[in-house]
């Protein structure tokens, strides 16, 4: 099973999504923020990323920007966990590699098909 850094500065969300992807058999990585994320990608070798857009320290786009830079993780598939439904947003994202956008609350099967198709095609393309 996968690698998943979840991130996001909210501990419920966290929680949640953590539990959801242990309970389908998949490890994971938390971390508060960007910054933190980043460190976490850092330390451990991840096959899949979650994170909110809004958090402090560094947002989520701006982590996916320096993420998609780097040629060791730029492949890696990237869905933004957010509360965020603006057309202009989820164009940013696209443009910067986002693989998929999931607003919260979000559905645990919707979470879990996410993972899913996104590991398959991660795994294919490695």
């Amino acid at each position: 099973m996968g690698k998943i850094l979840i991130v996001d500065d909210a501990s419920l969300i966290r929680l949640v999504a953590d539990k959801a992807a242990k309970g389908a058999g998949h490890d994971t990585v938390l971390a508060e923020n960007g910054e933190e994320g980043l460190a976490a990608l850092e330390n451990n070798q991840v096959d899949l990323i979650f994170s909110d857009i809004n958090m402090p320290v560094m947002g989520g786009l701006e982590m996916v920007e320096i993420i998609k830079s780097n040629p060791s993780y730029k492949f890696i598939p990237i869905v933004m966990l957010t509360t965020e439904s603006n057309p202009a947003l989820k164009e940013q994202g696209k443009a910067l590699g986002v693989k998929a956008w999931l607003l919260k609350p979000f559905n645990k099967d919707k979470f879990l098909l996410a993972v899913t198709k996104l590991l398959g095609w991660y795994y294919e393309t490695r």
